[in-house]
């Protein structure tokens, strides 16, 4: 059987971006490592895929698509080749095809280092909310590419990587593995449980829904974490997460569900003091997140029955008609304060301590409670 081989730049994760830069400016040397694989393998054609948006670099035969971490396996491509969703096919003795031919993939980082004279890596550095490459030699311990002194958390390898304390760079070096592909440093004023919880978002987001594991394991991972910073969080969320995380590592069909459950569980088991603050004490250490005792209630003698605040929040937290004192339901509520500031009337107000005044139990004409 013939055979095509692709060359995947779309291997999405948002904290990486080496495929892009390597077209960009090693392009010479990615085209002679594609083309000395395609000699290994026998390939008579070869197919670069680039995410829907990108330019073209000047190549030829580019296909476009959807970009997923999946993408550096053969039957995702092979899926987005026939215009499907990129999902994953994991079995050792099963061939991809598309048109006849069997379909291998090959990364533009591994392409550069089959034709470069010394092994390198590629390594996205984030810090204070930039982010730039860095190219090292293979070995090179991971303090001297990114001094993280002072900072909080570093995570490496993005979505399918895990949390570290600054002062373990120096335990890991670089090379091809996952870890080795992203830096990203948060600084001390950084909430983790913040932190995470925006990472499983993205986690979610780039779940490709194939498998059960992964598809519900992101969502409800992403749901729990999500209270969290809102104080919203129940007992024994912090041990369900500890629970599901281990049965997706071994129940996930690819790389990506059986690896992104490691970022989840080093994030609480290094920031443990974090994640009981928020949902033993609903306080956040760093300040970031909820007050104690922190409430957004509406004042009944100042609300007109508006409606402005039902139209600016996004939670469907407030109830209320025109010319009736409106109301906040507080398990709804998310805390982001955009009611107060759509209410001219300044009815609106964030309680943070003392007690509460007398409120409707049910909607009241104005003007009447």
């Amino acid at each position: 059987m013939e055979k095509l081989l692709v060359c995947s730049c779309a291997v999405n994760d948002p904290y990486t971006i080496s495929s892009a830069y390597l077209l960009e400016n090693e392009l010479d040397t990615v085209k002679a490592g594609i083309k000395k694989y395609a000699g290994m393998l026998g390939a008579s054609e070869i197919i670069y895929f680039l995410p829907e948006g990108s330019k073209d670099f000047g190549l030829e035969n580019v296909a476009y698509g959807q970009a997923s971490p999946v993408m550096d396996n053969p039957y995702a491509i092979v899926q987005q080749l026939k215009g499907n969703l990129p999902r994953p096919m994991i079995q050792d003795d099963y061939v991809a095809e598309y048109e006849g031919k069997e379909v291998a993939v090959i990364t533009p980082e591994v392409a550069y280092n089959l034709a470069a004279s010394q092994k390198t890596a590629f390594i996205t550095v984030t810090k204070g909310g930039s982010s730039e490459i860095k190219a090292v030699p293979f070995g090179t311990k991971l303090n001297e590419v990114e001094d993280a002194a002072g900072a909080k958390a570093v995570l490496l390898g993005g979505l399918r990587g895990k949390f570290i304390l600054p002062a373990s760079l120096a335990d890991y070096a670089a090379g091809d593995d996952i870890l080795s592909s992203s830096i990203t440093v948060f600084g001390p004023e950084a909430c983790m449980v913040v932190v995470t919880a925006d990472l499983m978002t993205k986690t979610w987001m780039n779940s490709c829904n194939k498998c059960v594991l992964c598809r519900d394991g992101t969502f409800q991972v992403k749901t729990i974490m999500d209270d969290m910073p809102v104080g919203k969080s129940k007992a024994g969320d912090i041990d369900l997460l500890k629970d599901i995380a281990p049965l997706i590592k071994i129940g996930a069909y690819c790389p990506y569900g059986q690896n992104w459950p490691n970022t989840l569980l080093s994030a609480l088991e290094l920031f443990a003091g974090e994640f009981d603050a928020h949902t033993k004490k609903k306080s956040c250490p760093a300040g970031v997140c909820f007050q104690a005792g922190a409430t957004y209630i509406i004042l009944p003698d100042k609300c007109t029955g508006c409606g402005d605040c039902v139209d600016a929040c996004d939670y469907t937290a407030i109830e209320g008609k025109k010319k009736f004192i409106h109301m906040i339901d507080q398990d709804m509520c998310e805390h982001c304060g955009e009611c107060v500031s759509s209410c001219e009337e300044e009815a609106i107000v964030k309680w943070e301590g003392g007690k509460l005044p007398k409120l409707p139990k049910k909607l009241t004409k104005v003007g009447k409670f």
